[in-house]
């Protein structure tokens, strides 16, 4: 079932699209496209480890982009900012399969960003479990977006779409560029998305909601 408009259409034991059946569901996006949330292959937990010498685990804020593929949703981009806004983590991400739509109206990301990249998800997690800890706070908007995307089982996170709720409650929620504008005056995502920027404003909420807390 096309997780856009809701059609059932058909596919190859691989995945593919057995005949072409445009959607029209959104601008741009010409293919019936699935997310299959339900496959839990290949994710990894961040691992118990020593507590720093300091006793305050890590923060970082993580921002994710996403492509649609024949398996469903795939990583193509990852960013990983500190508390100092420093970005410590950042890269491109080949999809195992073959991409369906590069999402880009909502990604920013571009077939030619992904063109000679060689770095699997796989890769990433890596990465990511020699830099996290199960006691690291990731910070991000949609947190549970990110971490299905990068397929890592972590607990101690802070979304930022429940820290600023939406007035009519959880099952609405506030756009990234709308808490940006409010809290931190400014314009994020004027010329489409970027991860970077998208990671450095949630990492940027969290300090101002501490204040805020402070203050009381």
């Amino acid at each position: 079932m096309c997780c856009r408009c809701g059609k059932i259409y058909g596919v190859t034991p691989a995945g593919k699209h057995s005949s072409v059946e445009e959607c029209h569901y959104h601008f741009g996006r010409l293919l019936h496209v699935q997310d299959q949330k339900e496959n839990l292959e290949g994710f990894v937990k961040t691992f118990v480890k020593f507590p720093p010498r300091s006793g305050n685990h890590a923060v970082f804020a993580v921002n994710c982009e996403v492509c649609y593929t024949a398996k469903g949703l795939e990583l193509t981009q990852v960013t990983v900012v500190d508390p100092s806004l420093q970005v410590g983590y950042d890269t491109s991400v080949k999809p195992d399969e073959e991409v369906i739509d590069y999402n880009t109206r909502f990604s920013g990301v571009v077939e030619d960003d992904l063109k000679d990249t060689k770095t699997s998800i796989r890769d990433v997690q890596a990465t990511l479990l020699n830099l996290f800890s199960a006691d690291t706070v990731l910070i991000g908007h949609s947190i549970e977006c990110s971490l299905y995307a990068l397929k890592l089982i972590h607990t101690s996170v802070v979304d930022t779409t429940v820290m600023f709720p939406y007035r009519l409650g959880l099952l609405h929620k506030r756009s990234l560029k709308s808490l940006v504008a409010d809290y931190l005056r400014r314009i994020i995502q004027d010329d489409g998305h970027n991860s970077s920027e998208n990671a450095t404003a949630c990492m940027e909420l969290w300090k101002v909601k501490d204040d805020l807390k402070g203050k009381k």
